[in-house]
């Protein structure tokens, strides 16, 4: 197999979902980085790989990929692991899904720069944290719930899975990135972001570890 290309900005959540799962399946991958905050995913250059000028896409097997559950399902496929990061057992394999959904399409878009951004300009600063603050726990709660009643050591049960690569790139979010409380307001998913927090898939995928952070 050929060698991947991560199109990659250390500040995105969605990327950092990528990063954990291609370190935990020890998949050799080299970074492309893409400065959003210098709006490098609207040069011509990046159009080309991806049309919606967002991160992450991936280059791999002769195809590009773009949209974060897409990758990971495909890397899940292409490249598993044992035991897996999308169970088998369909049951199982099902909550995973549904929380991982949670984040990707239920909580993430509220943070996008660009939205986040207008918010800050129709409304001001507490505006925009009042917003990030319900639209984020909204999520998180609903995520802390199918983790209370299936959660092990990880998200589901004891294995790292795709749910826990999505989650802790926006409980990462929450509580650095937006300073919320996360242990006051979902303990349950607080306990796990500690625990995913000495995982070395997950401390080699964070954002400061990355060669475009500031704090590299």
């Amino acid at each position: 197999m050929s060698k991947i290309e991560l199109y990659s900005y250390f500040a995105s959540s969605c990327t950092f979902r990528l990063r954990i799962m291609l370190n935990h399946k020890g998949v050799e991958y080299n970074m492309k980085y893409v400065n959003l905050k210098a709006k490098e995913h609207f040069s011509e250059d990046f159009s080309k790989v991806n049309s919606m000028n967002q991160v992450p896409s991936i280059r791999l097997d002769g195809i590009t990929i773009s949209q974060s559950m897409a990758i990971a399902e495909y890397l899940e496929e292409t490249r598993p692991t044992e035991p897996p990061m999308l169970p088998k057992e369909p049951k199982i394999r099902a909550i995973v899904q549904e929380i991982a959904e949670i984040i990707n399409s239920g909580t993430q878009p509220n943070q996008n720069l660009g939205l986040i951004n207008r918010i800050e300009e129709l409304g001001g600063v507490d505006a925009k944290m009042a917003w990030i603050e319900k639209a984020l726990f909204r999520g998180l709660k609903a995520a802390e719930v199918l983790v209370e009643k299936y959660g092990g050591k990880y998200a589901v049960g004891d294995d790292l899975t795709i749910a826990d690569a999505f989650l802790y790139p926006q409980l990462y979010s929450a509580a650095v990135r937006f300073g919320l409380d996360v242990e006051k307001n979902c303990p349950v998913l607080y306990r796990l972001y500690k625990t995913l927090s000495e995982h070395p898939a997950v401390i080699a995928a964070s954002p400061g570890q990355q060669k475009d952070s500031p704090d590299a």
